[in-house]
């Protein structure tokens, strides 16, 4: 892992999004949604789950200071009772860091493992050590190669391989097009160069990603963020998965586990836990799956909400 030259820019960027939503935004914070909170019924359990997974953009993360100490303290709190809340998120592990900040790390003491990162695709236990990867084969790499390059389409996507993002071309519209100003680790590459790394992630908008030779659930996942961007994983690649190999890793069933969210990538996990929260900003169609709907926003401190809820703070 090459973290830590790179995370000597964490001081330099605020917290920028990228959690399955488009980076640059906090997710849809104005929700229309016409499903109301249910939390009056909530009854807290006697053995309150030992993991509980949480959503980074549009969930966690905050532009409101105040909400902000109240998830930081609430993280905090959970895991000095010996409990282990973890990032369950989109992001790469390193973006996910820089985002929430070195004040986040070092009031809760949490660096991001362990950790579910790039919707499932990467898994690491406590010590950082990868426990599962999903990676890309090169065949579909190939084809999606081929496909973008007959289109024209090779600044409208980058790609993930768990540590750096890359692309195609030296083009700053592949950063304005998908990533904030602040947004700026970038290594460009030749495909063959790009075809040596283990890929976990493509992330595309302003297309349609009709490659021939690749079937959709089949071949690959696509899901939609709420701002338009679009992200592609391996099949079969979805937080619930990324979570449930954790558990396996200790043993664990998915009993042991809750898990808070507002996005259509937090459907699967969502449906899995026996607990599990959505946030009042969260659309409808997610909130109809999660087990308990809360009164409270990302910007409202939600997840600090429902850490109070579970384990009694």
């Amino acid at each position: 892992m090459r973290l830590i030259p790179l995370l000597l820019l964490l001081s330099q960027w605020s917290r920028v999004t990228g959690d399955g939503k488009e980076e640059g935004e906090l997710g849809n914070t104005n929700s229309t949604s016409t499903i109301k909170a249910n939390t009056s019924q909530f009854l807290r359990p006697k053995n309150p789950p030992k993991y509980f997974g949480i959503d980074i953009d549009g969930t966690l993360l905050t532009s409101d200071e105040e909400a902000w100490e109240k998830n930081i303290e609430a993280f905090a709190k959970v895991r000095n009772e010996g409990y282990i809340p973890f990032l369950c998120t989109g992001n790469s592990l390193l973006f996910s860091r820089i985002k929430l900040g070195t004040k986040f790390e070092n009031k809760t003491g949490y660096q991001g493992y362990p950790g579910v990162y790039q919707n499932g695709a990467l898994v690491y236990d406590e010590n950082g050590n990868v426990i599962y990867s999903q990676p890309f084969s090169k065949e579909f790499l190939k084809v999606t190669h081929d496909f973008l390059v007959k289109n024209g389409l090779t600044a409208n996507i980058v790609f993930y391989d768990g540590e750096e993002l890359f692309s195609l071309v030296g083009d700053d519209n592949v950063l304005k097009n998908l990533f904030s100003a602040k947004y700026t680790v970038l290594k460009v590459l030749t495909f063959e160069e790009i075809l040596k790394k283990n890929i976990l992630m493509l992330k595309y908008r302003d297309f349609d990603f009709n490659v021939p030779e690749a079937e959709k659930g089949i071949d690959y996942v696509e899901k939609m963020d709420i701002n338009g961007a679009h992200d592609v994983t391996p099949p079969g690649g979805t937080k619930a998965l990324g979570v449930t190999k954790l558990l396996e890793h200790y043993s664990l069933s998915s009993e042991y586990c809750g898990f808070i969210g507002d996005g259509y990538n937090d459907i699967e996990a969502m449906n899995l836990f026996p607990l599990s929260f959505a946030v009042a900003n969260a659309p409808d169609e997610v909130k109809k799956h999660a087990k308990f709907v809360l009164d409270k926003t990302c910007d409202q401190a939600a997840v600090a909400e429902a850490l109070k809820l579970t384990y009694g703070l």
